[in-house]
């Protein structure tokens, strides 16, 4: 709409609707950061993976509100800025959390581990072949570069060339995530019912989980701010202990 030829006027009502939507990225930015904040992290797959998610959110996040101005957008519209905002929140924000949610969920649904190497080298080859592919693009787009064009002028080629090499590290990725994925279903060590000794009640069945999941009603024993501390084991008061559908 900032490019549609609307007078000056109106362009300042599309400003502030889509500079609002910053303010319910930025609550559940920061309900993340909240929510890591105080507790014991451990560096597994599936927490990296999770905060590579939060930085490349962030990351778009801070683009899309420089396009949310008006003479801002004007600028960059229809070029590679906007393709470099676009696949650091779709890309960066969904891709990185499907695979945090394999990792952390792959030891329930299968009963079996997953090898803790590969998938940090799953991810630091994900986390440089993302930023090295996308990244330049911002410049690409300050620089003029339009958006759906098979050839470019020579000025150019170097920030394109840093780009392909980034789309080649992104597809070597996947590599060792496969490999990892079908090795642990076959022969990872056993996951036992709870590998990430999590208090929630989902990890109180079997790995992989029983039909209907339970064969009588969990029992919540622990409170819901208890992960980490060292009365973990201790069951709360029995007033406070709720029965839980299966």
């Amino acid at each position: 709409m900032f490019t549609s030829g609307t007078p000056g006027w109106m362009r300042m009502f599309f400003t502030i609707s889509t500079l609002i939507v910053a303010v319910p990225t930025g609550v559940k930015i920061f309900g993340w950061v909240a929510t890591l904040w105080g507790g014991k992290i451990r560096f597994t797959s599936a927490m990296l993976f999770a905060l590579g998610l939060l930085s490349m959110f962030v990351m778009g996040g801070l683009s899309g509100v420089t396009m949310g101005t008006a003479p801002f957008d004007i600028h960059v519209h229809d070029t590679y800025y906007v393709v470099a905002h676009f696949h650091y929140v779709l890309f960066g924000g969904s891709v990185f959390g499907i695979y945090a949610g394999i990792y952390h969920w792959f030891p329930k649904a299968t009963g079996r581990m997953v090898n803790e190497s590969l998938g940090r080298i799953h991810f630091i080859l994900t986390f440089i072949g993302t930023n090295l592919t996308f990244l330049p693009m911002h410049e690409l787009g300050l620089q003029g570069m339009p958006r759906r064009v098979a050839m470019y002028d020579p000025q150019f080629a170097h920030l394109n060339e840093i780009c392909t090499i980034g789309a080649y590290i992104l597809a070597a990725s996947v590599i060792p995530f496969t490999i990892n994925i079908l090795w642990s279903w076959v022969a990872g060590a056993k996951a036992g019912d709870n590998p990430w000794n999590a208090l929630t009640l989902e990890w109180t069945t079997s790995s992989p989980p029983l039909i209907e999941n339970w064969e009588e009603l969990p029992v919540v024993t622990h409170g819901p701010y208890d992960y980490g501390l060292n009365n973990h084991s201790a069951e709360v008061q029995p007033s406070a202990a709720t029965e839980v559908g299966a």
